[in-house]
């Protein structure tokens, strides 16, 4: 693996990231002030439908582009694989199109039946055309992913950002919606304008890198072949995970009215825990998932040459990277989330939430870790048998749960779908690779270190003010930051000694000399 590029495409991805994610929350954020909890609600149910078309439409010619070229360029047919790729961009478009015509078509039925909600059914409809451009922009991006270029997938999803959040705020400014489904209307509109202009953007930067390159095009025959073992298993687990989260998410505020709370009550609940507080929950995971999606690629690398040793030791690294980062998110969320989420949404519930769901975080963000690593070692089928388990599992959960034990309930899908569907993928990526888990390195070190400063900080009085917060989350992230650092040495120290002695061990010469 190319060290040094992986770091510095993964960079530029977890910063451009940060500040895509940084403008998603801020739209959350105005989005809740201008639907209230129960429009969040609704908008949360429709973004669940659409997420299903969304993923079968991108998810897998978004893989299938970047195994294909990576794999033909390691075999040294570049001209084949950009034909390939070109190949799969005309798949993709047409794939999104006719996904767009059956939305449209299962718009009416989706709204009145299975979400039990008519207001829907504009929503729904108006989201439909983006899909074959979402398509192909996802099919470009893992071209560039394959490429190990991000500059070009990092303007794109800023780009899309940008729009989305623009036309939001200019249709409302116009229109001034007066109910919810305006409202709801409004906004999927601009997600609908954003992908066209996204679509837009992507190919030109795809001539562009192409034409650099000089890359020319060559037939290829057998591609479809090619691409259905990437392509079925890896779509068919997005469609099943999707289709069974959107499933759940309309279980969830009818087992809320037969735990006892109204319609409207309902969905403002289902509005704070999806709309409010999941999205402040995944926020930590923008330095996590660019380098996720890039170790797919360089995965596929060493897996193609065969290099065991060396995707044994990619893997440690990715999940003690994950292991060290999500431990600390843990505990900044279990002391400041309620204050956060107060100065965010002032709304006491999401933040009561967060801190309910943080001791899963661990679970949750080193899964999408695994995850990708799975794909690059072309255990697609695998991760689609996992997750299929998962979701039959939340569905499951969430119509004997809810309807005894309310919100508390949904909290309680989350976390025994986070933890069950990363220890399946962890235990068969031990299985394949036999890659080391170093529990107190990785898990209780962390722990201590990030524990010491937020516990002698929760002596002075809780934050109240975004100044007073960041202080004290940058504070206390400073002091395990450095208490890693200085631990850092001495296991590294130790870890070369000990190799050392292990490698003069085996060079010394055997002493055949025997005593009389």
């Amino acid at each position: 693996m190319q060290k040094q590029l992986f770091i510095k495409n993964g960079a530029i991805m977890a910063l451009s990231a940060l500040l895509i994610r940084s403008m998603s929350m801020a739209f959350r954020v105005v989005l809740s002030e201008q639907l209230s909890a129960q429009g969040v609600g609704l908008y949360q149910l429709v973004l669940s439908v659409y997420l299903v078309f969304a993923a079968a439409a991108s998810t897998g010619v978004s893989l299938c582009a970047t195994r294909i070229f990576t794999e033909q360029t390691a075999a040294g047919s570049p001209a084949k694989a950009r034909s390939s790729v070109e190949k799969c961009m005309i798949f993709s478009f047409v794939l999104g199109a006719a996904l767009g015509g059956v939305m449209i078509s299962l718009a009416h039925p989706i709204s009145t039946i299975a979400l039990r909600d008519n207001r829907a059914f504009l929503p729904l409809t108006a989201l439909a055309p983006s899909l074959p451009f979402l398509a192909v922009s996802a099919c470009v991006r893992g071209y560039f992913m394959a490429r190990r270029k991000t500059l070009q997938t990092a303007g794109e999803q800023l780009l899309e950002q940008l729009i989305e959040m623009g036309s939001f705020l200019l249709m409302f400014r116009i229109f001034r919606p007066q109910s919810i489904e305006q409202a709801c209307l409004l906004t999927v509109a601009g997600t609908t304008a954003a992908e066209v202009i996204s679509f837009v953007y992507s190919l030109v930067c795809y001539r562009a890198d192409i034409s650099s390159a000089g890359i020319k095009s060559e037939p290829v025959g057998g591609l479809i072949r090619h691409m259905l073992p990437i392509f079925l298993p890896v779509t068919a687990n997005a469609c099943l995970r999707f289709g069974l989260s959107a499933a759940e998410n309309a279980l969830i505020p009818a087992g809320l009215q037969q735990s006892g709370l109204s319609s409207a009550d309902a969905l403002s609940q289902y509005g704070v825990i999806c709309g409010m507080t999941m999205p402040v929950l995944m926020f930590p995971t923008v330095l996590v998932l660019p380098f996720a999606s890039l170790i797919i690629s360089e995965i596929a690398d060493e897996r193609v040459c065969c290099h065991v040793r060396s995707v044994r030791h990619i893997t440690e690294r990715m999940v003690s990277a994950a292991l060290r980062y999500s431990v600390p998110v843990t505990f900044i969320f279990i002391f400041y989330g309620a204050p956060l989420c107060r100065i965010l949404f002032k709304n006491d519930d999401a933040g009561r939430f967060l801190v309910m769901l943080a001791p899963v975080i661990p679970f949750m963000y080193l899964d999408s870790v695994v995850d990708s690593i799975l794909k690059g070692l072309n255990e697609q089928t695998s991760y689609f048998i996992f997750n299929a388990i998962d979701s039959v599992i939340r569905v499951l959960l969430t119509v004997i749960l809810l309807p005894f034990m309310g919100i508390l309930g949904a909290a309680a899908v989350i976390i025994v779908s986070e933890l069950l569907n990363t220890l399946m993928s962890l235990m068969r990526l031990l299985k394949i690779t036999s890659f080391r888990l170093r529990f107190m390195r990785d898990i209780l070190l962390p722990a201590c270190f990030i524990l010491f400063p937020c516990l002698l900080l929760s002596r002075l009085p809780s934050p109240d003010t975004p100044l007073a917060l960041a202080l004290s989350i940058t504070l206390c992230v400073s002091v395990y930051i450095l208490l890693l650092k200085l631990t850092n040495r001495p296991i590294k120290a130790a870890q070369s000694l000990r190799s050392r002695i292990r490698a003069d061990t085996l060079s010394a010469p055997k002493d055949t000399h025997r005593g009389s």
